[in-house]
């Protein structure tokens, strides 16, 4: 396929999803993949393009001290430490398996973001073991589909009440992290294109930066919801039908 269309998708995605404080990888991975890139290089490429469009992401909210360290420290550390255990795992389970897995992931949160949860009040910091919990989860899945994390444990942390500005800040300091220790396991087991891996990267640095200013001057805390839920459900939908 051609480079510049990996650009082009790259860099619509990782700025939609730098709204939400996440990597593009959730939907580049098996938009890369519906194009005829092949799944274990467009993981790779999705871990790779997640280091990249979030470290901008990140020069933006450390300019702005908008992170929070009680909640980015734990679920970066847990996160990091967990996505090589992904990655081993996504060399020997059956692909088919695993991309049947990221359909279901992409549709239940796509969903759950769209289910109105009543609480008392929006929770302003969470225990360790959650966040904890949840970073493990993410790292996992992170290696095992090439998707940083962050579009598993952004969404979890907002379903559990906190901030959702707060999630975004936090969560997006962990995502190159754990993606990288992903990636580099990817790359010890030969399973990386670069000429894919790059043309996906390099437009999302500027995609990162332009989505993380816009989703923190222009848009609420609900509306940034709203759409990431919008792409989560339509991705899950797509990509289903491919591993049926």
């Amino acid at each position: 396929m051609e480079l510049l269309t990996v650009s082009v998708v790259s860099f619509l995605l990782s700025f939609i999803f730098a709204l939400g404080g996440i990597g593009g990888a959730i939907l580049i991975v098996p938009v890369l993949n519906m194009l005829g890139v092949p799944f274990a290089h467009a993981r790779a490429a999705g871990l790779f393009t997640n280091v990249i469009s979030t470290s901008a992401g990140i020069l933006n909210n450390l300019r702005n001290r908008r992170i929070d360290w009680k909640i980015a420290i734990p679920l970066t550390v847990s996160s990091t430490l967990m996505s090589p255990l992904g990655a081993y795992l996504s060399h020997i389970l059956n692909p088919k398996w695993v991309g049947l897995l990221f359909s279901f992931l992409l549709f239940y949160i796509g969903v759950m973001l769209y289910i109105p949860k009543k609480v008392e009040h929006i929770k302003e910091e969470a225990p360790l073991w959650v966040t904890v919990s949840i970073g493990s989860l993410g790292g996992i899945l992170s290696g095992l589909l090439g998707i940083g994390g962050g579009s598993v444990v952004s969404p979890l942390l907002m379903l559990y009440g906190l901030n959702p500005v707060k999630v975004i800040s936090s969560v997006i300091f962990m995502v190159p992290f754990s993606s990288l220790t992903g990636f580099l396991t990817y790359l010890k087991l030969g399973m990386v294109d670069w000429k894919i891996t790059l043309a996906a990267a390099l437009p999302a640095f500027v995609a990162g930066y332009l989505g993380t200013h816009v989703a923190h001057n222009y848009l609420k805390p609900q509306q940034i919801k709203k759409i990431l839920g919008v792409f989560y459900f339509l991705a899950g939908i797509k990509f289903l039908s491919k591993w049926l």
